[in-house]
């Protein structure tokens, strides 16, 4: 989820269910409601200190950091205002959680229980970095500052902010339910991917059975007739399926690529056999990021490697 759409939704929950709680906790709330974004600070800190978890959306993005974090941060702050300590914790914690909950919705995989467990999990609920939660939340900024200048009412204000909530309550409940009801019908093989809008959603087949890979990915809708963006079937040679595997395994070493769910394409030219895996879970209108590796037939080694965002 973007920054922006955290700061918000934090703030939305701080009204909805806290409302009797001062100014100075909402801004203190709001800090905590994007404060995992803040990691981006200190990823530069991952070449120097080799490690992964550095990294945007990876170590911080866990409830264990949370509770460290907020207590620190807690204890810091009720020093110095002589606020309770158990409360300032107490949100503090809230509001980091519902950084971390709302990220694992999302389609890229964070370690929730970093350091406790390295595992990382998502929930294929949202895109990340949702373009419509993004323009719905500048829908709404966008009336209070119309109420604020025209219609200057503390009952409107608390209206618009008590539907909007309610209403982005239901949309994650509606995204939730259509994952679940749509992923209990699919096969083992077969995988769902939210759309950018929601009543849209991808479905994604693979299946490899000796040196035969099938790929089908389409897009589906409630409201429109279901559109195949990709179909197909091929048979590898023994030496592609070796580079098959190759690629694989570079592709893995690479911490965020390994958390994405991978459609490889096959092309020759000349001496040259290049794989490109395309990542189904970035994807908007059939186009989407890739990392590219090239073979040279003779050496079986790999002679290079390029990255972008094309269509599929």
């Amino acid at each position: 989820m973007d920054f922006f759409t955290h700061l918000v939704f934090g703030a939305l929950m701080y009204l909805l269910f806290l409302k009797e709680v001062t100014v100075d906790f909402l801004i203190y709330a709001i800090i905590f409601a994007i404060l995992p974004d803040f990691d981006v600070f200190i990823s530069p800190l991952r070449k120097i200190f080799k490690s992964n978890y550095l990294e945007h959306r990876s170590g911080s993005h866990s409830y264990v950091i949370g509770v460290l974090i907020s207590a620190i941060i807690g204890g810091i702050y009720s020093f110095l205002t002589q606020q309770s300590f158990i409360i300032v914790w107490i949100i503090g914690f809230i509001f980091y959680g519902i950084h971390v909950s709302l990220d694992l919705l999302n389609t890229t995989k964070i370690p929730c229980f970093y350091p406790i467990s390295k595992k990382e999990y998502c929930f294929y609920v949202e895109k990340a970095g949702s373009s419509f939660t993004l323009l719905t939340s500048w829908i709404f900024i966008a009336s209070l500052l119309v109420i604020y200048n025209y219609f200057p009412s503390i009952s409107l204000f608390f209206l618009v902010t008590n539907i909007y909530t309610y209403f982005i309550i239901a949309y994650y409940v509606f995204r939730i339910f259509t994952k679940v009801w749509i992923s209990s019908h699919l096969k083992e093989n077969q995988k769902y991917f939210p759309g950018v809008l929601p009543f849209y959603f991808l479905i994604f087949e693979r299946e490899i059975i000796g040196n035969n890979i099938s790929l089908h990915l389409e897009k589906k809708s409630y409201i429109s007739k279901t559109k195949l963006l990709y179909k197909n079937n091929s048979n590898l040679t023994p030496q592609e399926r070796v580079f098959f595997k190759k690629a694989m395994e570079l592709c893995m070493e690479d911490y965020y690529y390994a958390k994405w769910t991978v459609l490889p394409i096959f092309f020759k030219n000349n001496n040259v056999v290049s794989i490109k895996f395309f990542f189904v879970e970035p994807m908007v209108r059939s186009r989407a990021m890739y990392i590219q590796y090239d073979f040279d037939v003779l050496t079986e080694k790999v002679t290079g490697s390029n990255q972008g965002f094309s269509r599929i």
